[in-house]
């Protein structure tokens, strides 16, 4: 057993599913009272950053668009802060939008539609951007809400039809579904629900340098861009390891030097001390595999 299976079954609380890519294969474990999807949460925001990639390789959006252009007058309320429209993709993708107090997040249990109404696309447009845009850094699910209502508008998709057609059928997903807001569109800020085996090869597509099986699905332009911007994808430690969590310790995690995706879903208070043990436990078996660098 590699040292990332040994840690995961050493957990105390809560664990579902664990998997490990190679050029071996897919390594995958499930315990038997789990469900076979879990909610991925914030790894969700790994899926539409590559969405976005998609989009930008095909030359139908680039970084330097502004948000507000895909969006109606009728779709944004009055008076809404003007630094809004000075907000680009890549501010977006970065959580640099300028915000400064979320209320209600998009991805909250207890702060769903009584807080926020049913309209969630005008509920961040109400938002106040009170620094200049790519100034000022706050994590939201709301900035990853929009970036899957900015994929509808450029496709003519929602955003899980178009994930589903351009990364879940290429890569062979078994089960997976996507939460909705009130008005039926993906949340995708969170609430992405698959097995850790399908939630890795998206993994395994990065540390292939956008290929799968020889087919190409993202750019490797994008890759390292993603990689250089943190584009939902930030380096573990010192290591070659990049990686998006999510609450409750969800992780998704690839190395392109030593060519390996890995994933796992399940519950802890700890949250990130509890991803930084499987992070490391995944280092570890790198370097058994692969020799450490």
């Amino acid at each position: 057993m590699n040292a990332l299976f040994h840690a995961f079954m050493k957990e105390s609380e809560p664990v579902y599913d664990v998997a490990l890519i190679t050029s071996e294969g897919i390594e995958y474990w499930r315990h038997s009272h789990a469900n076979h999807a879990n909610n991925s949460h914030s790894v969700t925001k790994f899926f539409i950053a590559s969405a976005i990639g998609t989009l930008y390789d095909k030359g139908l959006l680039s970084l330097e668009d502004r948000v507000t252009s895909f969006f109606s007058p009728d779709e944004k309320p009055e008076g809404m802060s003007p630094l809004w429209d000075e907000v680009t993709i890549y501010d977006v993708l970065r959580h640099k939008i300028g915000i400064e107090k979320v209320p209600h997040g998009v991805d909250d249990d207890d702060d769903d539609e009584r807080a926020i109404g049913k309209d969630y696309l005008w509920h961040i447009f109400s938002l106040e951007v009170i620094h200049k845009p790519d100034t000022f850094y706050k994590y939201s699910d709301e900035a990853y809400y929009l970036l899957g209502r900015v994929i509808h508008k450029i496709t003519g998709k929602p955003a899980d039809q178009y994930l589903k057609e351009t990364f879940f059928d290429p890569l062979a997903y078994n089960q997976w579904a996507m939460a909705k807001c009130p008005m039926g569109h993906p949340i995708c800020g969170g609430g992405f629900f698959a097995r850790s085996d399908d939630v890795a090869k998206l993994g395994w597509v990065y540390a292939n340098n956008g290929l799968y099986d020889g087919k190409r699905l993202l750019s490797e332009k994008w890759i390292t861009m993603a990689m250089e911007n943190d584009f939902a994808c930030t380096r573990f430690r010192d290591t070659d390891i990049f990686l998006k969590t999510g609450a409750n310790g969800q992780c998704v995690a690839f190395s392109i030097k030593r060519p390996s995706a890995a994933a796992w879903h399940g519950y802890s208070t700890d949250n990130g001390k509890r991803n930084d043990r499987l992070l490391e436990a995944y280092t570890r078996t790198l370097d058994e595999k692969f020799g450490k660098l």
